[in-house]
């Protein structure tokens, strides 16, 4: 344990010549939606759509929730997600207050008990819905539950159907009339009653904006803490009120390339690099970018090179937009899960800061995080057909001098280098890194220490090379009982704020390896 003291009343400051490796910020107080307090961070988890589509059963879905315990949950993906086509055709078929019906033969069970299996495995499950009010549910004119009003007074034929991608017939709703807002409330109720944790909401146009203000509301109703996910290629005209209404948005169509034998291919991907430079100011906890889902740990049945599959992934770890597993599960190859479940990655994804485009070339771009302890994820790629030369200047970030750089995909530590970096690229290629300027190497008080700013104090030790994590404690008193900073980090140094003047702290650090904790120094 290595243990120190200091007072708040002297600064400081010594270079260190140690490596930091990845920060993972932790998740501040979320700044939330309008009607949950979810999404600090974008969410982890898969998605049915890519690799199943219109053939979901009871079965491949739980046994996509085992698979991500397995592989998965331990690198931080939570979310077990079925996307459409698990309900037969509403235009024929609602159940009797006129919503959609789960397909028993797909689901013979029913959808609370597949809610029930994923969150024994300790995951959170996710479902899928479309605008409006089905066609079935107009014809047979059913009942709105706990009113004495029906379908048919409630809908909207003036305004004609809604978009949808399966089987089209869902009509619009009036919200001026009674009992419109009551039916959505149903819905919500009967999706909180499946253990829902996670709704999509597809085919949302600007036109829309009633209908999900009545989901908020009803899912508000419901008391039942379920992330909001609008789908897809929104306007961002209208961000403000996808940032209140939803926890995600789709920023662009989907990323499958349909009619083809594959999954996706690099045009579908590439394309977002435009999306990201340009939506990345709305993006922040309670709301994140939805770039769509990584197609990438299906071999060639995914359409892209090794090197483009890196890319794909880096684009969103750098962009912070969500990690959504599209990959068949069930046919994972190896490179495409060391993919997403490199931890280094994963941490410039979960890092709470949605990555700036710094430039752009008809061959090239490079974005960057900036993080709060001055440290920089950076990636670098090449989108050219021929290998180039793609770099970062220091001063262009705002600081001079060297700066230790680390490779986040290989772990490696790449040295301490002045003015800028250059990565060598082959075609479609990339590379991420983390950079921490010598100036933000700042080394910890020393024991005794007096006169330290009270309002940002640094503390640094030694890295650990074998260590997966700290555990960074301060405290009013030298047997650590009146704690008043208690925080895990990956990298040797974090940032303390707000202490108190002239005020004795006491501060210790521990090494975590494979989930043991080990003490430092003395």
């Amino acid at each position: 344990m290595l243990k120190k003291i200091f007072s708040t009343m002297l600064s400081f400051s010594l270079v260190l010549s140690g490596i930091i490796t990845v920060s993972i910020i932790d998740p501040e107080e979320t700044k939330a939606s309008s009607y949950n307090n979810l999404a600090g961070r974008p969410f982890m988890g898969w998605s049915s759509w890519s690799s199943i589509r219109k053939k979901p059963t009871e079965k491949n879905i739980k046994a996509a929730a085992d698979i991500i315990t397995e592989k998965f949950k331990l690198h931080g993906y939570e979310y077990v997600n079925l996307d459409d086509y698990y309900q037969l055709d509403w235009t024929t078929n609602v159940d009797k207050y006129g919503r959609w019906v789960v397909d028993p033969k797909k689901f013979p069970n029913g959808m609370r008990a597949v809610g029930d299996y994923i969150h024994k495995k300790g995951l959170k499950f996710g479902l899928y819905v479309t605008l409006g009010i089905p066609k079935g549910a107009i014809d047979q004119n059913t009942p709105i539950e706990g009113t004495p009003y029906h379908a048919k007074d409630i809908v909207d034929f003036s305004k004609g159907q809604k978009v949808s991608f399966n089987y089209d017939n869902m009509y619009s709703i009036d919200y001026s009339k009674p009992g419109a807002q009551e039916y959505i409330d149903s819905w919500a109720r009967l999706f909180a009653s499946y253990g829902v944790d996670y709704l999509k909401i597809d085919g949302v146009r600007n036109q829309d904006i009633l209908d999900i203000e009545a989901w908020a509301k009803a899912l508000k109703k419901t008391g039942r803490p379920i992330h909001v996910e609008l789908s897809n290629n929104l306007d961002i005209k209208n961000v403000s009120t996808w940032q209140q209404l939803s926890n995600g948005w789709r920023t662009d169509h989907d990323v499958e390339a349909y009619g083809t034998p594959t999954h996706t291919n690099w045009e579908k991907v590439s394309r977002r690099f435009d999306d990201v430079a340009e939506w990345q100011p709305h993006a922040r906890a309670g709301g994140w970018n939805d770039l769509d889902s990584l197609n990438v740990a299906n071999g060639s049945k995914d359409g892209l090179t090794a090197d483009e599959k890196q890319s794909y992934v880096s684009l969103w770890a750098i962009a912070a937009s969500h990690f959504v597993i599209g990959s068949d599960l069930t046919k994972l190859d190896s490179y495409g899960l060391s993919l997403l479940t490199n931890d280094e990655i994963i941490g410039v994804n979960q890092s709470g800061a949605a990555g700036k485009r710094l430039s752009k070339t008809s061959t090239s771009q490079v974005f960057f995080q900036e993080l709060p302890d001055g440290s920089y994820n950076i990636g670098l790629f090449n989108t050219g057909l021929t290998p180039e030369n793609v770099s970062v200047q220091w001063d262009v970030l705002g600081f001079n001098g060297s700066a230790m750089v680390h490779d986040l995909w290989s772990h490696e530590e790449l040295g301490n280098i002045d003015s800028g970096f250059t990565a060598r690229l082959s075609t479609h290629a990339s590379q991420m890194i983390h950079v921490v300027p010598a100036a933000a190497l700042t080394v910890s008080p020393a024991s005794g220490e007096t006169e330290v700013p009270p309002s940002n104090v640094t503390l640094n030790w030694n890295p650990e090379s074998w260590a997966d994590s700290y555990h960074v404690q301060v405290a009013k008193d030298s047997e650590m009982t009146k704690i008043v900073f208690d925080q895990a980090v990956t990298s040797p140094s974090t940032k303390i704020k707000d202490l108190s003047t002239d005020t004795q702290y006491y501060w210790k650090v521990s090494s975590i390896a494979d989930g043991t904790e080990q003490q430092i120094g003395i």
